[in-house]
């Protein structure tokens, strides 16, 4: 028997499964709050206390930063990965750290149709590549290289380039930022956390103050029970989304697909197919009808990343 864990690690959440690769049965799987553990080490730990399991062959761990070969600062998180420490203090016979939306783009292979909902239909391309794009706590990105019908993800930071705003709303929000930040990227926008900012930003220019803040879990709720800031928020942040897909699409063409993960848009459905999303994307001038033939996948099942690290994982305790 061959066992392996698997672990999708955010600056919110850490995922966590143990399988049996031959079988296989999922030995324990967990879900713990990151804020509650000091390092990733501490919290493997508590899963192996709360779920006694024999040796693991191997270990894979998706983690939200640029992964320099077996260490990375997270970017979110204040904790150093490292995986000789991991190694060493949980007993695992080989760790191997990749980038989150890495894990998420490798876990696309594992996705059935049900596990998605089209934005744009598209006029798939088997031969093409794909594009992983993902708002959370960050704002993850991974090409995605077919290689003779393989597709091999790409780990990136592109969540991280220069936000470009397109109207006169935008110009506003920016140069209100910048008051925080010197370089204000998409992923201060596209995250939770840039949920809250923009609400703080339309709670000031409604009320001439900032004073009234809702956290990002309550944005929905917000809107849909009739707050007009929530409504405004939604609509700037799908909308730049939808830009930012496009702008990455053109990097990167994706003529097998787009495929849109992270936690938020799951959430936000109803936003998420609305003209303003997909009016900021196809918004590419010359390039619109280039844009337009890539079809876009919204992936609903949030546990893309983890099943993409148990791929890894597996692969890993083969070799």
């Amino acid at each position: 028997m061959s066992v392996v864990l698997a672990a999708d690690a955010g600056a919110t959440k850490v995922l966590l499964q143990a399988r049996d690769t031959a079988s296989k049965e999922v030995l324990a799987e967990a879900r713990y709050l990151s804020k509650g553990f000091p390092s990733l080490v501490a919290l493997v730990k508590q899963f192996q206390n709360d779920y006694p399991l024999p040796v693991m062959d191997a270990a894979v761990f998706g983690v939200p930063g640029p992964v320099n070969g077996r260490l990375v600062d997270l970017t979110n998180l204040p904790w150093r990965v490292e995986a000789d420490e991991l190694e060493n203090a949980c007993g695992f016979s080989r760790v191997k750290l990749v980038n989150d939306f890495y894990a998420a783009a490798r876990g696309v292979d594992e996705l059935h149709e049900d596990d998605w909902i089209t934005l744009q239909e598209g006029q798939i391309d088997p031969q093409g590549n794909r594009l992983v794009i993902g708002a959370g706590s960050g704002l993850g990105v991974a090409p995605v290289k077919n290689c003779d019908g393989r597709f091999i993800p790409q780990s990136s930071e592109g969540g991280h380039i220069d936000f470009a705003p397109v109207n006169d709303a935008q110009m506003r929000i920016l140069t209100w930022l910048r008051q925080k930040w010197s370089h204000v990227s998409y992923e201060r926008l596209l995250s939770g956390e840039g949920l809250e900012t923009l609400y703080h930003f339309y709670s000031q220019q409604s009320h001439g103050h900032g004073r009234k803040r809702i956290r990002a879990a309550e944005m929905l709720d917000s809107a849909q029970a009739g707050d007009a800031i929530a409504q405004s928020t939604l609509e700037t942040f799908v909308e730049v989304y939808g830009a930012y897909v496009g702008n990455a699409a053109l990097i990167w063409e994706a003529r097998a697909g787009v495929f849109l993960a992270g936690g938020i848009a799951p959430k936000i459905q109803d936003w998420m197919r609305s003209k303003r999303f997909m009016e900021g994307m196809l918004s590419k001038g010359r390039m619109r009808s280039l844009v337009a033939q890539f079809p876009v996948k919204l992936v609903v099942n949030e546990s893309v990343g983890l099943l993409g690290a148990l791929a890894e994982a597996e692969q890993l305790a083969k070799e």
